[in-house]
């Protein structure tokens, strides 16, 4: 019995060294994994709004959207469709920290909220819309290249440089909105 009490084993040094070199090498693999993983994850907001912007757009667009004042009885008006809105750049500035966006005191909120646009959520992306000539008029023609470009831009890691995403609008013969395919982006994860 005394010689069961008194027998010690344990890890030796080098096995010890081993399970720690081990760990290490896992570590390097996974620490750049999962930061990727996470600014992965934040871009996803930029897609996700930009999408919102041009539903807001294009529903803008079509509703009849009267400038004209008070007409008076027996006059003959058409209401204006085909709108755009004027250009729109936010106030606040990207940052690697989210950022919850006072949209009341926003600039440009009469744009924003034609597009129907207020997330309130808090935003790692600032978006702007530019319109083709930056007056948001009525009356637009089918068949036009670009009458929309709805940008975000982030600074994922607070490094100073952004990442940057565009989805593009247009269009067609029909004189319906469009939307690019796709969303491009430049340094997506900067």
């Amino acid at each position: 019995m005394n010689k069961l009490l008194s027998k010690k084993e344990g890890f030796t040094l080098i096995e010890l060294m081993i399970v720690v070199a081990i760990i290490g090498i896992l570590a390097a693999i996974a620490i750049p994994a999962f930061i990727n993983y996470v600014k992965r994850s934040k871009t996803s907001e930029a897609g996700a709004n930009l999408k919102s912007l041009f539903q807001g757009a294009a529903a803008y667009y079509e509703a009849e959207n009267w400038q004209q004042g008070m007409v008076t009885a027996g006059a003959t008006a058409a209401a204006s469709t085909h709108c755009t809105v004027d250009d729109a750049d936010p106030t606040y500035t990207a940052t690697d920290a989210k950022y919850v966006v006072d949209w009341p005191n926003e600039t440009d909120i009469a744009q924003y909220t034609a597009l129907n646009f207020a997330p309130a959520d808090p935003l790692y992306f600032e978006y702007h819309v530019a319109e083709d000539d930056g007056t948001g008029d009525c009356g637009h023609l089918p068949d036009e290249t670009t009458t929309y470009v709805f940008t975000a831009n982030g600074d994922l890691d607070g490094d100073g440089s952004f990442s940057t995403f565009e989805l593009a609008a247009g269009t067609n013969p029909d004189n319906a909105l469009y939307r690019a395919p796709g969303i491009f982006s430049q340094d997506p994860l900067e």
